[in-house]
This record gives structure tokens, C-alpha cells and sequence, in this order.
């Protein structure tokens, strides 16, 4: 069941406390959509939403196993921390090619792009609703 609450405060209370529907409490989450075109902010992988990740984090810069504003580019003299300076090598954790994993015009984004679109837009998207449980 999907119910739309009006509010942040009124939306907040109920995701805390659940509702209570002819008699009964229901727990109540938060409504999620994805498709095949959303990227993970953590593991930059494609089709599921960030806060239901179960993945390893990337870096969106050289592919390696830690958040972007950890990454270092190896110089042990420059001063540049968690974000991309002269001497980074890019390095997309999707297809390993050379750039970053955002890059929009990269085959791995483009091809999950026409996926969505082929599947008409709206028409796969899923979302991460749970029944609800008295």
C-alpha cells in the first residue's frame, strides 16, 4: 500500500511512530524509486538506490575502496586531497575506462540510459516499499 503524507513533520512522525489504520498499526517507511538508469552514490554501481546499498564504496575517481573525498593520487608532495589534481589517473569502477564514474557520456551510463529508456520511462522503474505488517 502507498499512501502520500502530507508534511515533513506530519511525514517524519509517521516513518517514527507507524500509523494506525482501522484498529491496527502499520509500520511505515519511506517510498523509493530506481531504475536501471539510477546510479549508487556509494558503490557507483547501476539499478538500486543508494540507501539500500549493500556494496563496497567507490571512488568516483580511481575505482579504488573508499569515498571520493578520501582519495589521495599518490604524490607524497601534493597538496590536493579528495578530489582530482594534475597527477590523477581516472579510472571508472563500472567499465574501467578513463574517467570518472559519473561521467555522463560514458558507454556503461549511456547504455543503462537506453535500457530506461526502452522500457519506456516510468514503466521499470521498482521501488523499495514493504508491506506493510500489523
Amino acid at each position: 500500500m502507498v499512501l502520500t503524507i502530507s508534511g515533513k513533520h506530519a511525514a517524519t512522525k509517521a516513518t517514527t511512530t507507524g500509523l494506525s489504520i482501522f484498529s491496527r498499526k502499520f509500520k511505515v517507511q519511506k517510498y523509493l524509486t530506481f531504475g536501471p538508469d539510477t546510479q549508487c552514490n556509494k558503490c557507483l554501481a547501476f539499478g538500486h538506490h543508494t540507501s539500500k546499498c549493500a556494496n563496497d564504496t567507490h571512488c568516483n575517481l580511481c575505482a579504488g575502496q573508499h569515498p571520493a573525498y578520501l582519495y589521495t593520487c599518490g604524490q607524497s608532495d601534493c597538496p590536493i586531497k579528495g578530489k582530482q589534481c594534475l597527477h590523477t589517473t581516472l579510472k571508472c569502477t563500472n567499465c574501467r575506462d578513463p574517467h570518472k564514474a559519473d561521467f555522463k557520456e560514458s558507454p556503461t551510463t549511456l547504455a543503462h540510459t537506453r535500457k530506461q529508456l526502452r522500457g519506456g520511462i516510468g514503466l521499470t522503474r521498482f521501488t523499495h516499499v514493504f508491506p506493510f505488517t500489523g
